[in-house]
């Protein structure tokens, strides 16, 4: 997931960066509202936190211009040191998303942007995701190959849903981590191995029935649906 930190304290924004690349974000810094709109338009992000006082382009303008032009609604978190009623209730009304007040705590800006992202991206989702011979259904919480279910616990459950909702995109140990297991859990790196492997087998996620469950070294794993002709087994923990 991509998070673009629009601030003109450097210091700062270096900050937002380190604990959001320590969550398993990947993160951009600008330190003006035009520099980020240069980049916007080649880019794709997922989430923007948004300094309101800035230089050349203040981060009210920022917002006019992506809500006047941005097609995917790009979620919008200011981060300011503005913080009467008045500067929250506007920016809101103008189409902004969430609103944080300087000092920013860590813990309070992970659980504001996980929180917006459950919203904005899952809303949408339909009940019954069906990929391949799956049928995921995420309101009964069961998953069934060609009609049949697989046992799985809560945990293999939301594992499962979120890397074919991920479907041939590389997802790092610590993103799995934070998006199944929650930012604050204790559980190590080796706790997502473990599940990665029991799952692969229980919905057969191998190269002989069609699926491609990989470990890349030091990365993380990627969830592929294989051509037909394709006979070569990926690397397995």
């Amino acid at each position: 997931m991509n998070i673009a930190v629009v601030d003109d304290d450097q210091e700062l924004a270096s900050l937002l960066c380190l604990w959001l690349t320590e969550a398993g974000y990947s993160c951009y810094t600008y330190h003006n509202g035009q520099e980020f709109l240069d980049d916007v338009r080649q880019r794709q992000f997922d989430v923007v936190l948004l300094d309101m006082v800035m230089p050349e382009m203040d981060g009210e303008q920022v917002l006019a211009w992506l809500r006047e032009h941005s097609v995917d609604e790009i979620p919008v978190i200011f981060v300011t040191a503005r913080d009467s009623e008045e500067d929250m209730v506007r920016v809101l009304n103008e189409g902004a998303d969430d609103y944080i007040t300087k000092p920013v705590s860590r813990l309070q800006l992970l659980a504001r942007i996980t929180a917006l992202t459950r919203r904005v991206y899952h809303q949408s989702e339909p009940e019954l995701m069906e990929i391949g011979p799956f049928t995921i259904n995420t309101r009964g919480r069961s998953v069934a190959n060609d009609g049949k279910p697989i046992k799985l616990t809560e945990k293999e459950f939301e594992l499962v849903t979120y890397i074919f909702r991920n479907l041939g995109r590389l997802l790092t140990r610590q993103q799995i981590l934070s998006s199944v297991w929650g930012y604050e859990s204790d559980v190590n790196t080796r706790t997502v191995d473990t599940h990665i492997s029991r799952i692969r087998k229980k919905l057969n996620l191998m190269p002989e029935f069609g699926w491609r469950l990989s470990s890349i070294y030091h990365q993380g794993y990627r969830l592929e649906q294989l051509p037909q002709d394709e006979t070569s087994f990926g690397e397995l923990i």
